[in-house]
């Protein structure tokens, strides 16, 4: 009983010193932050251009549904690229030396149509 009574007198003060502490936010990485104010950039420019150039309201709409999109993609390639580890990045190709074949071991479609006076010799 002595053991559940201090056990709840440990979640009570663990309780209090979560309402204390508040959670401290990670900040933010340059790249995130420069990406987005490009591409926020990029649609304030499609919109000044639209409007300057006195396209009309349908193709206003449509370059900026467009533009839209493709901020949509590249922000849904950003967020898939966060899951990718940095070690694949660099990863290297192992090249792997293809055993030796002799001319009559290899595919039909790869032997010459005239055989070799060699092989004819050699028989």
């Amino acid at each position: 009983m002595h053991v559940l009574e201090s056990l709840e007198d440990v979640r009570r003060e663990l309780d209090a010193l979560r309402t204390e502490v508040r959670p401290r936010s990670a900040p933010l990485p340059i790249g995130v932050i420069f990406r987005v104010a490009v591409e926020a950039g990029i649609l304030i420019a499609v919109a000044v251009v639209a409007g300057v150039g006195g396209f009309r309201p349908l193709l206003t709409m449509a370059l900026m549904a467009m533009a839209l999109a493709a901020v949509i993609v590249s922000e849904w390639l950003a967020s898939r690229s966060a899951y990718v580890p940095r070690s694949f990045g660099f990863a290297q190709a192992v090249v792997v030396d293809a055993p030796a074949e002799s001319s009559l071991e290899s595919d039909l479609w790869e032997r010459p149509f005239f055989p070799s006076p060699e092989s004819a010799r050699s028989v």
